[in-house]
């Protein structure tokens, strides 16, 4: 049988994409593939995001942060966002709320299994199943990442990685409107390791040890991190409630590039993830968009993005001095956060700064680094 659009992978990208495409009335007549490998369980992530009051997706939002903190103190400096929000989806809802769209819309076949391989020519996308057969669809999306598409890059390729745990305690000890984005007082061990922070009740919150650095640890590694920092917190009467584990590619590799004439990747395969950051949930729902929009004009024709502008070369910078020193993001970070308003960070991450206010936030730390690795790949050729 054949479609329309296929997208391989229902997780927030590849649901979002369908979606977005189901409801642009333009599209009405356009049938959809979501192939899902079987036992796929999203049910543990946990996105998170910034945002002024009136997100589109508000409805699904479990939990809300007015305060945020980026230190290496014990006694941290929380400092006011508004008028954002820092704000917390779980898996779960998310899931629960879009799966049941998805398997039931007019317009999509929902199928659980595994993609083989895809193949191309100049008019269609033929997937191949692991149950046998196939389907073909005139616009293949894959969210299927690899760290081999980062084989033998030319750019610098780390990876945020991390392990998360949800604990519970038997006393209130948590203050449940303020959320530490990076705690780098844990022992940094010649990387960028911080703790990510997250409660969401006065006894309840998501401790996740977190690295910027090029090769993942142990998994026991993250869990004697956790447990230790929280024995330097005084937190010893907790039990575990849940588990998270995940690692964000963390490159200004373009991604975005088409796989094939007929396959475009999307999600972290397509680099929506921030290289600098890993954040994605945000702009998943802006690629989703510019995704539709050039659908709509031309349903027939793989779209084409490209993401090479100044943030993605901030970006670079920002890789190359970790790539070398892997050992210089807590002080890079911890200063921009002392000496800019957070707000503003906020914003140049959301890419929606001009150039005058990235120079105040580029200031923040030693430029001559940052000089240098742009005459580095000014020389290399970027």
């Amino acid at each position: 049988m054949s479609y329309d659009f296929a997208i391989i992978g229902a997780g927030a990208a590849g649901t979002l994409l369908a979606i977005e495409l189901v409801n642009r009335p333009s599209l009405s007549n356009k049938k959809i593939l979501i192939v899902d490998r079987e036992g796929g369980d999203y049910r543990d992530r946990t996105w998170c995001f910034w945002a002024e009051s009136g997100h589109s997706l508000d409805f699904l939002v479990k939990h809300k942060y007015t305060h945020i903190a980026v230190s290496d103190q014990n006694e941290k400096p929380y400092a006011s966002i508004h008028p954002y929000t820092y704000n917390r989806i779980e898996g779960a809802d998310f899931h629960d709320h879009y799966r049941p769209i998805l398997k039931n819309h007019r317009q999509i076949d929902f199928v659980q299994d595994e993609v083989e391989h895809i193949e191309s020519n100049k008019d269609w996308a033929h997937i191949h199943l692991s149950s046998g057969g196939s389907k073909s669809a005139k616009i293949c999306f894959d969210s299927r990442f690899s760290y081999d598409r980062l084989a033998g890059s030319r750019y610098p390729v780390l990876q945020q990685h991390f392990i998360g745990l949800e604990i519970e305690t038997n006393q209130e000890v948590f203050d449940a409107s303020k959320a530490d984005f990076m705690d780098f007082s844990v022992p940094q061990k010649g990387n960028t390791r911080f703790m990510y922070v997250l409660p969401t009740s006065a006894t309840r919150a998501l401790f996740e040890y977190t690295l910027f650095s090029h090769q993942p640890l142990k998994d026991s590694e993250y869990d004697e991190a956790i447990h230790e920092y929280l024995t330097l917190k005084e937190i010893s009467d907790y039990k575990v409630i849940s588990r998270e584990k995940g690692s964000i590619p963390m490159s200004s590799y373009p991604l975005w590039r088409p796989l094939s004439s007929r396959v475009l990747p999307i999600g972290l395969n397509g680099g929506w993830a921030k290289p600098s950051t890993g954040f994605a949930f945000n702009r998943s729902l802006q690629r989703v968009k510019q995704i539709a929009d050039l659908v709509e004009k031309n349903p027939e024709r793989l779209p084409k993005l490209k993401f090479k502008d100044r943030f993605w070369l901030y970006d670079l910078l920002l890789l190359d001095l970790l790539d070398r020193k892997n050992g210089a993001g807590s002080r890079l970070f911890v200063r921009l956060f002392e000496k800019r308003q957070p707000q503003l960070i906020l914003q140049f991450l959301d890419e929606k700064t001009h150039f005058l206010q990235e120079l105040s936030i580029m200031s923040a730390n030693r430029p001559i680094p940052f000089i240098k690795a742009f005459f580095r790949w000014l020389f290399k050729g970027f």
